[in-house]
Parts: C-alpha cells; sequence; structure tokens
C-alpha cells in the first residue's frame, strides 16, 4: 500500500511539474501575442500604413479613393527571424485584398516597413479604379 501511495505522489508531481510548464508557455505566448497586436496597431506603425497606403491611392480614406478602411489582420502577426514584425492589413474589409508590412522599430522609436506587399486584388483594384477615372 505505501508502494501505490509514493507512485501516487510521483505522478501526481510530475503531472503538476508538466502542467505548470505548459501553462507558463502558453502564458509566454499570450504575452508575446498582445505585444505584437500593440506594436501592430500603434500610432507610429498606422503612420507607416497610410503613407504606403497614401503613395498607392492618392485619394486613400476619401470617397474619389478606393481604400476606405483598413484593419490588421491579427491572426497574421509574427516576427521575422531576420528582424520585424510581419504584419497584413485587410483593405476595405475584404480578406482578398491584403497590404503586407515587415514593421522595424528605428533607434528613434518610429517604424519603417523592409518591404511592402499586396494581393494581386489590391493591385487589380487600384488600375481598375484609376483606368475608369482616365477616360
Amino acid at each position: 500500500m505505501k508502494t501505490s501511495k509514493k507512485s501516487m505522489i510521483i505522478l501526481f508531481s510530475i503531472l503538476a511539474v508538466i502542467g505548470i510548464t505548459i501553462g507558463g508557455c502558453s502564458m509566454h505566448q499570450y504575452q508575446k501575442k498582445q505585444e505584437m497586436i500593440a506594436i501592430a496597431t500603434s500610432d507610429e506603425a498606422k503612420k507607416v500604413y497610410e503613407e504606403y497606403l497614401n503613395k498607392e491611392d492618392p485619394y486613400a480614406f476619401t470617397e474619389k479613393g478606393f481604400v476606405h478602411s483598413y484593419q490588421v489582420k491579427q491572426d497574421s502577426l509574427s516576427y521575422n527571424p531576420m528582424g520585424g514584425l510581419m504584419v497584413s492589413l485587410i483593405i476595405n474589409d475584404d480578406e482578398e485584398m491584403l497590404v503586407d508590412y515587415n514593421l522595424i522599430e528605428g533607434s528613434d522609436g518610429d517604424y519603417t516597413s523592409a518591404f511592402y506587399g499586396s494581393t494581386p486584388k489590391f493591385w487589380q483594384t487600384r488600375d481598375k479604379y484609376y483606368k475608369k477615372e482616365e477616360k
């Protein structure tokens, strides 16, 4: 009976250590995700997004432009192993119209993007919109 009791105590101790380890890892991942969301939705990051969107659509965020709104696609956030935060924006609530950024923090605390990428639908919409306006 004593051996069985010792075995149960050891088993519960091992399970407790495993549970604490898994819980700690989950909490760490949650904190990292919250940190990424805070960076991606910061005012400094919004400046980078809007600068690029205004470059591609001079009338962005007005009735004349084709870009009316954007939101950070939170489930796409990840750190780039080479540095920076990978961010995708959903344009005009259209999941097929995305713009990608690699946000890098400068020494002054401002952000820049190492690259910009867009889905074909973004370019097609832009081209179609401005071709209509040229006629």
